[in-house]
């Protein structure tokens, strides 16, 4: 009898240890959470940092008196083939006592010891290996949480993070050892126990050998450990079974269908039910796909529709769908029948572009007449592109990797091979996501594709390029304007007097010009400080939009606006932003206090232009809010050399304009900002605007183009007397007479090409012949 209790407790107590060490590992592996609905991922919180209340408790082992490694099961590591890495005396000691100095607090010895273990040439793997092996993965994690802020060593504590983290990647992404951890499922209790341990932390990467397991009819027992272990896994395993399952025989297509039932994952939903319409699935195989489907919750009878919504998804970039954000790359899979389950690297940068195409192109076989995916496709190959571009990815076919992130066709291809009903949607998208850089990408495409009709008609409802010219960004307002303009639309549309004012707003680009709005002088010159530091050149102050409006120069547009103030004045002044011409595009940064944050946030949730931000903000937080409200995709400055750009292209469309005689768009509006740009620019642009100047029928800009001859020196003058003839020609003479008697003198006391001009516009201004006369009859000087 005793010997019974005895056997008993002893079986008792390994049962215990198996249940404490799995509960452990499930806990401290976050992405497979239990609730089936796709949820994002987590990062692991911080365990809270614990004063040790007696040092001597956290002082180092002694490495004499415990010799190193032993496995965890007490086994030593030349019998162990999972723990191929033998820790030297001298490692294990240091890092022993990096970890009591750090808890102790000694910044030197920490630091000095964290050097000594680097400098040992011991690698990333090396260290996760040894941090197991050891037993101290709690006091590390501890002793890093302490770490962070320790001055004089928070570097080399910042960098032993680093390292033991990529060194857990890797090991725990060894194919060698991930084949013996499923071995191990087969094996012994302490194997199965140790090699589930290692699955887990392997995550999607233990995939393979597990489905290869699961296929094997020969050993039952591995196989359904495999799939109790698939499971597990949950949401990790969802890529790369769903990946496998079309090209897998039946036998082994129901067992997968039932893995995916079992994880609860909606994600794997379209595949599943395009498994279960395929023509060529088995009778067998489409009852057990369908069941799974309605097990996951799936309603709609269209596979097309469903691959639609998961590349939206994609699009969206869902955290639940990302498997590792936070490493550098993950992994696209596909099953062949020679080679099984494989996976590709990619950058996470362009991971869910990458598999937003892949369901769109799944969805266009199923339905080649989907807008939708089509118009999915198109926007996550555009992005992509982007991303690609702008991260400096190569896209080289030869590799592997290459083949994934490039086609035969470019991005842009395909975007203005679509159409112009398809740009459009894929800018919706863009919009919708707050994307600038796709924005601009979409409407350079529909430069290049689209007519007037099909850039201003309502598509389902809404016209995503004319809403481009309220968009945030002004790059993307100007950009937008520029194609509405040269497509010269024949019937007005929604917004279509804000073309002309937006392409004139360009003229004064260089910098940015802002606007404070607060109650007290104090608030305001701390605000346009503020401002400054941020990169906003110029900050107009004032305690009302009328006040600003009357310190702005003719024609200046405000790039962004700062308001701050009580409740009800911050909403008057909203209000009167959004009427005014100078700001009526312009983003707004509401500064406020605790109380009344969450009432703007709520009231503007939906205004992308509007970001509410607390007055305590730092300048850090200050200059998010900034980007925030105003895109500032491409920094919230526009350079010098976009600005000369920008203002060649302004005048060249506004000059297209006035020569067209449009009936929708009215050149006078950009009359002020000419003006304006008049007296501050030079050389060619000079000769621009006054070219654009000549075209408009207003005395103003007549007059201002002689007073500008009048003045100018030898270099400008010759120009701007054309300018003032072109005009004549044109309009007739708006000029007034004490004009025209300038001009006279002037004519009468120079010579040359500048005299050449003075008298075409002398001759175009229509004046009797006697004035000619008396030009003939003046007496020489």
């Amino acid at each position: 009898m005793f010997d019974y209790l005895l056997r008993s407790f002893s079986i008792f107590s390994v049962l215990l240890a198996v249940t404490l060490t799995a509960t452990s590992a499930l806990a401290s592996y976050t992405i497979g959470a239990d609730d089936p609905t796709d949820p994002p991922a987590e990062e692991p919180t911080d365990p809270p940092a614990e004063e040790p209340t007696d040092p001597s408790a956290e002082e180092p082992t002694d490495p004499s008196a415990e010799p190193m490694p032993e496995a965890a099961s007490g086994a030593s590591a030349e019998t162990d083939p999972l723990a191929p890495f033998v820790a030297t005396a001298a490692q294990a000691r240091d890092l022993d006592l990096a970890l009591h100095y750090v808890l102790i607090g000694n910044a030197d010895m920490a630091k000095a010891s964290i050097q000594a273990l680097f400098n040992s040439g011991i690698t990333d793997e090396q260290i996760a290996q040894l941090v197991d092996e050891k037993g101290i993965r709690e006091k590390l994690e501890r002793s890093l949480t302490r770490g962070r802020g320790m001055d004089g060593a928070a570097e080399l504590i910042a960098e032993l993070e680093s390292r033991f983290l990529a060194g857990t990647r890797l090991t725990s992404r060894n194919a060698l050892r991930i084949e013996e951890a499923v071995q191990g499922l087969g094996g012994s209790m302490r194997q199965e126990m140790v090699s589930r341990q290692r699955l887990l932390a392997a995550g999607a990467f233990a995939v393979p050998a597990l489905l290869k397991a699961l296929e094997d009819a020969k050993n039952l027992k591995l196989a359904n450990a495999a799939r109790s272990m698939l499971i597990e896994i949950k949401r990790l395993a969802v890529d790369p079974l769903c990946a496998a399952l079309p090209e897998l025989d039946p036998s082994n297509q129901r067992k997968v269908c039932d893995v995916l039932a079992e994880i609860g994952y909606p994600s794997s939903q379209a595949c599943i039910f395009g498994l279960a319409t395929d023509p060529k699935t088995t009778p067998d195989v489409r009852a057990a796909a369908l069941r799974a489907y309605a097990r996951l919750g799936g309603t709609s009878q269209d596979a097309a529709s469903q691959y639609t919504a998961l590349a939206r998804r994609y699009f969206d970039q869902s955290p639940s769908l990302i498997p590792y954000p936070s490493d550098p790359e993950n992994v696209v899979w596909s099953y062949d029948n020679r080679n099984g389950l494989a996976g590709v690297g990619i950058p996470t940068a362009v991971y869910c572009e990458t598999m937003a195409i892949h369901s769109a192109t799944e969805a266009l076989r199923r339905d080649a007449t989907s807008e939708l995916a089509l118009a999915i496709y198109v926007a996550a190959d555009l992005r992509r592109s982007v991303f690609m571009r702008l991260l400096n990815i190569g896209d080289s076919s030869e590799s592997n990797e290459g083949s994934l992130l490039s086609s035969r066709y470019s991005a842009e291809f395909f975007a203005t091979a679509s159409g112009a009903r398809i740009a459009q949607m894929a800018l919706g998208f863009a919009i919708d996501a707050n994307d600038v850089l796709l924005a601009r990408e979409c409407i350079r495409v529909l430069a290049a594709n689209g007519n007037a009709s099909a850039l201003v008609s309502p598509m389902s409802g809404r016209s995503p390029l004319v809403e481009c010219l309220l968009f945030a960004d002004r790059r993307v307002r100007f950009e937008a304007a520029v194609v509405l303009a040269k497509s010269l639309p024949n019937t007005t549309f929604q917004q279509d007097i804000l073309v002309v004012p937006v392409l004139a707003s360009m003229l004064q680009s260089v910098g940015m010009t802002g606007a404070v709005i607060a109650t007290t002088e104090e608030d305001r010159q701390s605000l346009a400080m503020r401002m400054n530091s941020a990169g906003v050149g110029k900050v107009v102050t004032g305690s009302s939009l009328s006040e600003i409006d009357g310190k702005l120069p003719p024609g200046q547009i405000l790039d962004l606006v700062v308001v701050q103030g009580a409740r009800s004045s911050v909403g008057d002044a909203i209000q009167a932003i959004r009427l005014s011409r100078s700001s009526a595009t312009s983003p707004i940064v509401v500064m406020t206090n605790g109380t009344d944050a969450a009432t703007f946030s709520l009231e503007y949730e939906n205004d992308s232009r509007i970001s509410v931000f607390l007055s305590s903000a730092t300048d850090e937080q200050f200059l998010a809010a900034l980007e925030s409200a105003s895109g500032a995709a491409g920094g919230i400055a526009i350079s010098t050399d976009e600005s000369a750009q920008y203002i060649d292209e302004s005048l060249a469309v506004l000059r297209m304009i006035a020569e067209s005689s449009s009936p929708i768009f009215d050149i006078r509006d950009a009359e002020a900002s000419l003006v304006a740009a008049l007296s501050t620019s030079s050389g060619s642009v000079k000769a621009s605007v006054a070219g654009v100047l000549a075209l408009l029928l207003s005395e103003t800009a007549q007059r201002v183009l002689m007073d500008s001859a009048l003045s100018a020196t030898s270099e400008d003058q010759a120009m701007l007397f054309m300018s003032v003839a072109t005009s004549a020609r044109k309009f007739g003479n708006l000029l007034q007479p004490h004009q025209i008697e300038s001009l006279r003198s002037l004519i009468q006391t120079t010579s040359g090409s500048t005299a050449n001009a003075a008298g075409q516009a002398f001759g175009a201004l229509g004046l009797p012949t006697s004035e000619v006369i008396k030009l003939i009859l003046a007496p020489k000087e």
